[in-house]
């Protein structure tokens, strides 16, 4: 069934947040989260023949009256179930609820049917960018990515999730092209420095923020800045440079985070805890903040508040070995014993220098009775401990 537009006989795309006004400050978009101005979109038919119901819908879409647009589209796809418009339309107000796992499950009907389907591909990456899983919205990106490489919101949206997710080198890879081309492009050029720095790749780094200095852009550079200080070991140099940035200005997006790890660092850890808590205001799925900050809470005996962010860490990044880490500690804490016993196997498997992951295992081994395992794991810790430090990065448990 082919649903009309009330306006035209035009296909018209709509944001979720067309309401707000929007903006070609780039740098904002991709810093404050893509989707803030990159919403679902809403899609009206080409067909002129109107539709009273779907009319209905769409008005109280617009109007914001979100609960009475998602019992109409329900209504209406009763009676049409394969509207595309009306479905998507449907998975859009059920965004605005914050129903996202419901409006997956309508982007995914449209998918199934049609693969190709960009506002579907782009609308269900975004539901599960707000939900925080980012690995599977990459996958969506990147397929929209290939089929529109001129979509920019997909571009960002990808970028930003290979940052979130710690894919400094597939960032690079996307972004390094597009900036060579665009050298004044301040996202772009934030990204791939973010990325390279992060990466290891100093100076490379370094001719990034070089550019950001002459082109006056002192505050973000600074933030790049203290990261390469920070990542040098520099950690009051870091914490002084970033200080700096944020009394510029403190809305600067992930200089909260860095700021708190050089403190950290430092072994300031109240002040730490601080600007961990800041940077969860303005982005409660910043990785790094959720687990130091929960590593910290641990590591002070509070359980209660520090398992919240470290199970939240662990849900945006799923395979790091430092969520996996807290998370099986705080397993043991709290008497979970086989999910933490879980959790230290797999992470001795992957690492099998991680001394700490093998006593936490062995102390686990011991509370469960396995004596056997425990004593086995007690010798691999003397066995590591005895031997010259392994040249492989190993993952750092400290809070």
């Amino acid at each position: 069934m082919t649903l009309s537009s009330r306006e035209s006989g035009t296909r018209l795309v709509y944001n979720e947040t067309s309401r707000m006004r929007s903006t070609h400050h780039k740098l904002k978009l991709i810093l404050t989260i893509a989707v803030a101005v990159f919403g679902p979109f809403r899609l009206d038919s080409q067909e002129v023949s109107p539709q009273a119901l779907y009319d209905q819908a769409g008005k109280a879409l617009d109007r914001g009256n979100t609960a009475q647009a998602i019992k109409l589209y329900e209504e209406l796809l009763r009676k049409a179930p394969d509207s595309v418009e009306a479905r998507i339309n449907l998975g859009v107000a059920l965004s605005q609820e914050g129903r996202y796992g419901e409006a997956v499950q309508q982007y995914m009907h449209v998918l199934a049917h049609d693969p190709r389907n960009q506002p579907a591909l782009l609308n269900l990456s975004l539901a599960y960018y707000k939900q925080g899983d980012y690995g599977k919205a990459r996958v969506e990106l990147n397929s929209l990515h290939e089929l529109s490489p001129d979509n920019q919101q997909a571009f960002y949206l990808l970028a930003d999730c290979d940052l979130r997710l710690g894919s400094f080198q597939d960032a690079i890879a996307l972004v390094e092209p597009a900036y060579e081309a665009h050298p004044d492009d301040q996202a772009l050029e934030y990204i791939l420095g973010t990325a390279l720095i992060q990466d290891g790749q100093k100076q490379k780094g370094a001719a990034v923020i070089d550019h950001m200095m002459r082109n006056g852009n002192a505050s973000i550079a600074g933030v790049l800045i203290g990261a390469s200080q920070f990542a040098a070991g520099e950690y009051k140099t870091a914490v002084a440079t970033l200080r700096k940035s944020l009394d510029l200005n403190p809305t600067l997006p992930g200089a909260w985070t860095i700021y708190g790890r050089a403190l950290l660092g430092s072994g300031e850890n109240e002040e730490a805890k601080s600007a961990f808590r800041r940077a969860l205001q303005t982005d409660p799925n910043d990785f790094d903040a959720c687990l130091h900050l929960g590593a910290l809470l641990r590591h002070d005996g509070d359980i209660e508040n520090a398992a919240p962010h470290l199970r939240h860490a662990l849900t945006l990044r799923p395979d790091s070995a430092q969520a996996i880490f807290q998370v099986s500690a705080v397993d043991a804490a709290i008497g979970h014993l086989e999910e933490s016993r879980t959790g230290f196997e797999k992470l001795v498997k992957q690492w099998p220098e991680f001394v700490e992951a093998h006593v936490q295992l062995a102390m686990v081994y011991t509370r469960l009775h396995r004596t056997e395992d425990s004593e086995r794991e007690r010798r691999i810790v003397i066995e590591l401990s005895e031997k010259p430090r392994s040249k492989k990065p190993q993952p750092d448990v400290a809070p």
